[in-house]
């Protein structure tokens, strides 16, 4: 019997987003749901390299129902730095990315945001609190390559370029992470992402 209830569930979880997308519900942005990040902040602290921003998240009502339904959403978080040149493709220097799940119990009736790259995690008792606790990046720990090194090791600014460096920040729903069914037919709908914020970091 057990067996069979889970199909069932996955099925009827299916039919309710796939109802909600019926219903005019084209994209995130058009059904009032949005991302934007702002406070952003790069922090030197004993040649290491940390990351501070706020990231606002309001969701729309298909992904609310697909959540409240058992669907785990995956957030990504890019951090890229870059040179910009005037005749070609931007220089790339590095590109950090992180990744956060949110995912509701029924049982318990709670939310969780997990840290898919250190394993951390918290609980909230409203979705609310969640999006609030999903979105607030504090003293995020970035790996660089030899390419940005200069950002964290004062002993190499002698090395610096005159280029001026970028960097570029942008916060979004991974789509590619939804169940595989529900993919297909809802991926218009589940389209949420900021827009990219940039500053000059040199």
């Amino acid at each position: 019997m057990a067996v069979l209830l889970v199909p069932l569930l996955t099925l009827v979880v299916f039919l309710v987003l796939v109802g909600l997308s019926a219903r005019g519900l084209s994209d995130a942005y058009g059904n009032g749901g949005s991302i934007s990040v702002a406070d952003v902040s790069l922090i030197q602290d004993r040649g290491r390299l940390y990351l501070d921003a706020k990231a606002y998240i309001d969701l729309p009502v298909t992904i609310k129902a697909g959540l409240d339904n058992g669907v785990p959403l995956v957030f990504v978080l890019t951090l890229r730095f870059f040179e910009p040149t005037a005749y070609w493709f931007d220089k790339k220097l590095n590109t950090i990315e992180r990744r956060f799940s949110l995912t509701y119990y029924e049982l318990t009736r709670h939310y969780r945001v997990k840290s898919l790259d250190t394993k951390s995690n918290k609980n909230y008792r409203s979705l609310s609190a969640a999006l609030r606790g999903l979105g607030d990046i504090q003293r995020l720990p970035l790996e660089v390559n030899h390419s940005t090194s200069f950002l964290v090791d004062e002993s190499l600014s002698d090395e610096l370029s005159e280029d001026d460096v970028f960097a570029a920040l942008d916060f979004r729903l991974d789509s590619r992470s939804l169940p595989l069914p529900l993919q297909p037919v809802i991926t218009s709908s589940w389209r949420l992402a900021s827009k990219e914020l940039l500053w000059l970091v040199n």
